[in-house]
């Protein structure tokens, strides 16, 4: 059985390197290297964004993560 990964936190101290390689790291799918479709969802309430990433040629590169509002 498998244990999907629910969200987890972004943390900036993750990405290094300079601008073209975080944007790489951020954009692009791990897999296969394509560009991410991103999908958010806000909640004002408790102060965060939930995003989800997935990537469009493999399916695979799925991205779940929270963003916190302050």
């Amino acid at each position: 059985m498998t244990k999907e990964v629910d969200f987890k936190f972004e943390r900036f101290e993750e990405y290094f390197g300079d601008i073209n390689q975080v944007k790489k790291q951020i954009d692009d799918c791990k897999v296969c290297g394509g560009k991410l479709i991103f999908t958010h969802l806000s909640d004002y309430k408790n102060l965060y964004v939930q995003e989800t990433a997935r990537c469009p040629e493999c399916g695979g590169g799925n991205k779940k993560l929270l963003h916190v509002l302050n």
